[in-house]
C-alpha cells in the first residue's frame, strides 16, 4: 500500500490511473456544471489535470494539502486567473476569497466524518455568490448497485461511504436546496457515485 501511495505521488502515474479506471470521466461530468465567466473554488483539487477542460474564461482557486500535486498544477496552469494553494481550506482561506459561483468537492465527503463534512459544507456555503452552487461527488452505497460496485464501495479508501439519503441529510444542514443523482455508468470499473448540487445557503431565500 505504501508503494502505491508513493507511486501516486508521481503526478503522471496518478493521472494515468484516473484515466484507466475512468475517474477522469466522473470529474468531467462534474465540471460540466461550470459556465464561462464563473469563479470556481476546487477543494481537494490534486494536480487539477482537468483544468484545461474548464470552460473559459473562469477564475479558479484550487486547494490541496499535497505539495507535489499543487506544484505540478501551478507550474502548468497557474496564472493571473488561476491560483493553486497548498494547505487546508479553512476559515482564513475562505475569508481570503472573492464571492464564488461554483465550489467543487470532488471525492471529499466520503473521506470526512459527519462533523467534518458539516464544517466543510458550511465553509463552502459561506463563500458562495448569490445564485452560486456547490457540486460534490462521492462513492456511495445504493440499492441497485451490483456486486462489483458494492465491493468497490466497501473497499474504498474513504471511511465514510454513505447512502445518498445520508449525504443529502448532511447537505441540508447547510443548504436550503439539494438535488442529487446516482451515477453508475460513468467509470470503466463498475461503481456507484452520488452527485449533489447544493444551492441557497441556509438563512437565505431562493431568487
Amino acid at each position: 500500500m505504501e508503494g502505491l501511495k508513493g507511486l501516486l505521488r508521481h503526478v503522471p502515474a496518478y493521472v494515468l490511473l484516473q484515466r484507466v479506471v475512468g475517474a477522469d470521466r466522473l470529474r468531467y461530468r462534474c465540471i460540466d456544471e461550470i459556465r464561462p465567466g464563473d469563479s470556481v473554488l476546487d477543494v481537494g483539487c490534486g494536480p487539477a489535470y482537468y483544468f484545461p477542460r474548464l470552460p473559459q474564461p473562469v477564475t479558479y482557486h484550487g486547494f490541496d494539502t499535497d505539495a507535489p500535486y499543487i506544484d505540478w498544477a501551478q507550474n502548468r496552469f497557474g496564472g493571473e486567473n488561476a491560483g493553486f494553494h497548498c494547505g487546508i481550506f479553512d476559515e482564513d482561506a475562505a475569508r481570503s476569497l472573492p464571492p464564488i459561483d461554483v465550489v467543487l468537492l470532488l471525492g471529499l465527503l466520503h473521506h470526512l466524518s459527519d462533523e467534518e463534512s458539516t464544517q466543510l459544507l458550511d465553509l463552502a456555503a459561506s463563500v458562495l455568490s448569490p445564485g452560486g452552487r456547490v457540486i460534490s461527488v462521492d462513492t456511495c452505497f445504493e440499492p441497485t448497485q451490483g456486486r462489483i460496485s458494492r465491493w468497490m464501495a466497501e473497499n474504498d479508501r474513504g471511511e465514510y461511504v454513505r447512502e445518498p439519503a445520508e449525504f443529502e441529510k448532511l447537505a441540508l444542514q447547510s443548504f436550503g436546496e439539494v438535488e442529487g443523482e446516482v451515477l453508475s455508468d460513468v467509470t470503466h470499473v463498475p461503481g456507484s457515485y452520488w452527485l449533489m448540487r447544493m444551492t441557497t445557503p441556509n438563512g437565505l431565500t431562493a431568487d
